[in-house]
Order: structure tokens, then sequence, then C-alpha cells
């Protein structure tokens, strides 16, 4: 009854003051590794980061937390299951902590801690963002020279002609079939959690979850479909609808037990998954983030919706929205990704103020911009500063 009673007034209280329970929208902003930002290098740059994202009205920053094989802050999980042999290896920020108080001294010495205090103070939300996801990398991966199969290399996907998996003869994948493989993913996100109680929610993205559409012919997966199939081996034909689907079942299913798993560490953490626009993403990286949706087990779906004209943009947020089907009693927020920055160069400003204008046409719960180097640009300020003219809280998320 008091849990009720509580809700009824948290519910009237956001309708009195904003007239609708959703009327506020998500500002948020990724921030890479260090090697493409220099947010998180210094305390005096993420005091100036902070302040400038306050000054445009922005409220969310989903910082990476993991990429190429390393962890935003010395993971223990990691170390366990890769070849680093110090802790300190294990995260890409260690090069810069000798002169991360220069010039301005941190009370506490974390450039993580002191990113969360900071936009806190500020009443922005941080989310941990796990780009790499199962990803082992963006090169060939092998137990030579990746430091997680180093250790594991029976993680290694394994494609239908027997090499390492890829879609895009780039990205190399761990087997996301296997059940060690998804406890470490787990380990590493309630790692962070624990780590740091203070964040507001955590990310996966296209590759969390996410396999090669091609993977599942290493000897684990391959036994385990038997296993359940009598004796049967999976089809040669990666695209066969029923081994598509068998493999499908093992990522869904993963996507609702990292769900439950946060909740219920802490209910009120956000989780959010930022996909690519479906069904690409099915056929390419096995993400069927509409049955997430429809199970409830996202919050925030960041579709990522990376056009650069205008006419493309919003056919891809119109088609990602048709596959939208909210479960009853809860409402998921849809913020899709809008690139800021291509290939390294700025985005042109007119088609940003057209994508934002689509947003606002198409009604949805604002959006995510990739990525914070963007924001150096004047004429891209000037539009944001244009649609967010006052403060907008974070929305609330309700269960």
């Amino acid at each position: 009854m008091k849990l009720q009673l509580k809700l009824f007034c948290l519910l009237f209280f956001s309708f009195i003051v904003t007239g609708n329970i959703y009327s506020s929208k998500v500002r948020g902003i990724w921030v890479p590794d260090p090697q493409y930002t220099n947010v998180l290098k210094s305390y005096k740059n993420i005091k100036e980061f902070v302040s400038q994202l306050d000054s445009l009205n922005f409220n969310a920053i989903f910082v990476v937390s993991y990429a190429s094989n390393k962890t935003l802050y010395p993971s223990k999980v990691l170390l366990k299951n890769s070849n680093y042999k110090h802790i300190d290896s294990t995260c890409f920020l260690s090069p810069f902590m000798k002169t991360y108080n220069i010039p301005l001294k941190s009370l506490t010495g974390d450039p993580v801690k002191d990113l969360i205090n900071e936009a806190h103070k500020h009443n922005i939300k941080v989310f941990f963002w796990f780009e790499f996801g199962f990803m082992a990398d963006i090169k060939l991966a092998t137990p030579e020279n990746n430091p997680i199969l180093a250790k594991h290399p029976d993680w290694q996907a394994i494609g239908n002609n027997g090499e390492p998996a890829n879609y895009n003869q780039h990205d190399y994948y761990l087997n996301s079939f296997h059940p060690k493989v998804q406890k470490y993913m787990i380990d590493l996100i309630m790692e962070s959690i624990k780590k740091y109680p203070d964040i507001d929610g955590i990310q996966g993205d296209d590759r969390l979850p996410a396999a090669c559409i091609n993977s599942g012919y290493d000897l684990f997966t391959i036994k385990m479909y038997k296993k359940e199939h009598n004796g049967a081996t999976p089809p040669l034909n990666f695209n066969d609808s029923a081994w598509v689907n068998w493999r499908l079942g093992i990522l869904n299913n993963f996507a609702e037990k990292l769900y439950k798993k946060v909740k219920a560490k802490n209910p009120d953490m956000i989780v959010s998954f930022a996909p690519n626009p479906y069904p690409w993403s099915l056929f390419n990286l096995m993400q069927e983030w509409p049955q997430w949706v429809s199970k409830g087990n996202c919050d925030v779906l960041a579709v990522q919706c990376y056009r650069n004209d205008s006419i493309s943009y919003a056919n891809t947020v119109k088609v990602s929205q048709d596959f939208i089907e909210m479960p009853e009693n809860k409402k998921i927020l849809f913020t899709p990704g809008v690139l800021l920055m291509v290939n390294g160069q700025i985005s042109d400003a007119t088609q940003i103020e057209k994508q934002l204008e689509t947003n606002r046409k198409l009604n949805t719960d604002g959006e995510i911009f990739f990525y914070n180097e963007g924001l150096k640009d004047e004429k891209i300020k000037k539009i944001i500063s244009k649609f967010y003219k006052t403060k907008s809280n974070f929305p609330i998320i309700y269960p």
C-alpha cells in the first residue's frame, strides 16, 4: 500500500509540474574512450565538459566503460579473465593518471567518481556504456593477440567456414552463446554498479547482446545444439530460420537476464540498449530488439538512427517506431541516436537541425548524440541551444 501511495504521489506531482508525466525528454551525449576525446584525462577537463553540458541544458552522459578490451576503471573481473598482469593494465585511463590532477586537483583522484559527482551537481545522469559488449576486437582476434582469448581460447566465435566469426570483415566476436562469456559480461557490468553505486544506468549497444549472423559453429555451441536436437548438427546455412531462431533465443534470454540482474541490484538503475535499426540488426548481428522491448527488458531504447541526410533519418526513425510494441503498464523511452561526428568529421549543422525537427514531429522521447567532440562546433551548439532552450529533467522511469 505504501509503495502504491508513493507511486501515486510521484505521478501526481509530475503531472502538476509538467502537465504530462512523459513530457520530459532525454538529452544525451555519448563520450567515447580517450583515443577519441580528452574529457576524462584531467579533472579540469571533466569540470569544463560538464559545465558545457549544463549550459546547453543536456541531462544525460553515456560514457564508454568497456572498449578495446579495457575498462574505464581498474577491473578485477577483466584481470581474472585476461592475460593482463596487473589490475591497472585493465584500465584505459591508466596512462593519464600521473597527470590527472594537473593543473586542477580532484578531491577523489578518480575520474569516474569525478564525472558522476560533477554531473549530479547539475542534475545530469551518467550511464556506463559497454561499447565493446560481446565483440572481441575490430581486427582479427586470436589467442595470440587478444588478452581475453589468450586466457579463454574456447571463447572465440567461429563462423560456418571454420574461421573466426565476423559479419563485415573487421568486427570479430567472442562466442555470445557461451554461458561463461555471458557470465563474464554480466560480472563486468555488476562490478561497475558495485564499484560506483551512484551511477544512474548501464547501456549495451550494437554489440550487446549481439552475435555475427554466421557464428555459432564453435565446438561448444555445436555440442549444445546437438544436445537439444537429438544429435543433429547445425545447418551450414547460417540463415536457416530454425537455426537463427534458436540462436536468437539465447541472446534474447541474455537481455532478460541482464535486465533482471541489474534491477535486482538496484530497481532504480536504468537499463538502456542502443542497437542498430531493425531488421538490419537482426540479419547481421542477431539483435531482435523489438522482443526486448515487448518483454519489458529495456527502459531506454536508443536505436542508432545514424544517417547523413534528414530524409533517410526520418525514414529510419519512423520504421523503428513501427517495430516498437510497448509492454502493458510500462513506458519505454525511444531516444534515437543522432550523428554529430562522421568518420572524425563534424556533421553538417543544417542536417542536424532537420533531424532534431524530425524528432519533434515524430514525438520521440528525446535523442542521444554521437559524440561529444561535435559540441566544439559553434553551429552545432547554436542549433542545440535552439532546441534545448530551458532545463529539462531526465524522464522518470516507471516499472
